[in-house]
């Protein structure tokens, strides 16, 4: 009997060991109670972030984007520049050398990049205070950029051209002389020899001929073209910065965690 009686005394011991809350521990219940206790510090927390937001907004300079294409010029199927090397030469050109000169600079050329599907194509972008400034300063970078190509695209095309000008010219004299040669040979007797000299003339004028139309097709619009606008820098009254909508709702959250935290902060001090 004094067995049992022990056993039965320690059995509801063990029970109440296992199914035991810690002190530590607080439920959903405890914490949302906590927090309703000190709402006015949760309420006060927001509508300072939300007020150092809204001043944050109010004082940041607004920015306006502008975008345009440029289509790189070439000769003879060869572009007259690097995609990668122009735009750098061109962020370089544009771009303060003090960094933080350069982050206020306002207008500005923001970014120079190629297009991945074909290379010859740049995408520009200016940033500016007004939509106009944007869109005035990308104009005059273009214009810059097309000049400057302009220039040497002329020099390399005006190369190309005499170049099949004096082909054509060779050509026109070596056929002038194949075709008198050919008329005095015609009241002599066919020889080996002039049978011979023909042959050459005609595989020359072969070559030469190839080599015209091999010009001519370099010289063709679809393998030589200048350095074009593709799409003009666009007209945007939408702002790029600062994001208004998106820094007051982040403030919104971050003041209604800060004031949680502060709740709960408070409550273990008292304890």
């Amino acid at each position: 009997m004094p067995l049992e009686d022990n056993a039965g005394a320690g059995q509801p011991q063990r029970t109440n060991a296992a199914y035991a809350i810690p002190e530590d521990e607080i439920s959903l219940r405890d914490l949302w109670e906590i927090i309703a206790k000190r709402k006015w510090l949760v309420i006060l927390s927001m509508v300072v972030c939300l007020g150092l937001a809204a001043a944050y907004v109010s004082l940041a300079t607004t920015v306006y984007e502008s975008k345009a294409m440029v289509q790189i010029g070439k000769v003879a199927g060869q572009p007259l520049n690097n995609s990668l090397q122009l735009a750098s030469a061109l962020m370089n050109r544009y771009t303060l050398v003090n960094t933080e000169q350069a982050n206020k600079q306002l207008p500005k050329l923001y970014a120079v990049t190629p297009d991945k599907a074909d290379g010859s194509i740049l995408t520009l972008e200016a940033q500016g205070r007004s939509p106009q400034e944007a869109q005035q300063y990308l104009q005059g970078v273009i214009q810059r950029l097309l000049a400057e190509d302009h220039q040497r695209y002329q020099q390399l095309v005006g190369v190309r051209q005499a170049q099949l000008k004096r082909l054509q010219t060779q050509y026109q004299h070596m056929r002038s002389a194949a075709d008198i040669k050919i008329g005095k040979g015609q009241a002599d007797s066919t020889s080996a020899l002039l049978l011979l000299e023909q042959f050459r003339r005609t595989e020359a004028l072969t070559h030469i001929q190839s080599a015209i139309a091999n010009m001519e097709n370099a010289l063709a619009p679809n393998n030589t073209s200048p350095t074009a606008q593709t799409l003009s820098p666009r007209y945007d009254p939408i702002p790029i910065a600062p994001k208004r909508g998106l820094i007051l709702v982040l403030a919104g959250l971050g003041g209604l965690m800060l004031g949680v935290f502060l709740a709960l902060l408070q409550n273990a001090f008292r304890k």
